[in-house]
């Protein structure tokens, strides 16, 4: 069986689902994966990585690969409150809450674990503050691959 790393696609496919009018014009310094310098705030970066080596809920033979990826979504304001960080990551997470559409493999489930307050940080000498999401993502290698998954239904 062939593997291929997931992040680039799933990178693009963040990017696709969160660069919309619903997160732009709250986040008007825009969303990236690299923070371009003087990038006006509010605005938003995602990182995604593998950062287990379990390899997700693992494979059925004959199947693809199903990685699980950690995506990262941080939102940085240069408001005192945290309304402005708030209000944008509610829109981010709700854009979020089904897996987005990824090239070459077929998105299966996209969990919100968790929000952390990071406060106050400086970036590119700038004091923010910083709200960051996140998410697990699991994709599987292929596109339209059946899954026989009928332990789904209990749930």
């Amino acid at each position: 069986m062939t593997s291929y790393s997931a992040l680039s696609p799933v990178s693009d496919a963040i990017a696709t689902a969160l660069n919309v009018a619903a997160v732009t014009t709250l986040a008007v310094g825009g969303v990236w994966d690299v923070l371009p310098q003087n990038t006006p705030y509010p605005c938003v970066l995602f990182e995604v990585s593998e950062p287990r080596q379990l390899g997700g809920f693992g494979t059925k033979p004959g199947l693809g690969q199903l990685p699980e990826l950690e995506v990262r979504v941080h939102v940085f304001s240069q408001q005192q409150n945290l309304s402005e960080a708030q209000g944008i990551l509610a829109v981010v997470i709700q854009l979020l809450a089904d897996a987005p559409t990824v090239t070459g493999y077929a998105s299966w489930a996209i969990f919100h674990d968790s929000t952390i307050d990071l406060g106050d940080q400086i970036v590119a000498n700038i004091t923010v503050h910083e709200l960051v999401a996140i998410f697990r993502l699991y994709v599987e290698e292929g596109v339209g691959v059946v899954v026989d998954t009928p332990w789904i239904q209990d749930f």
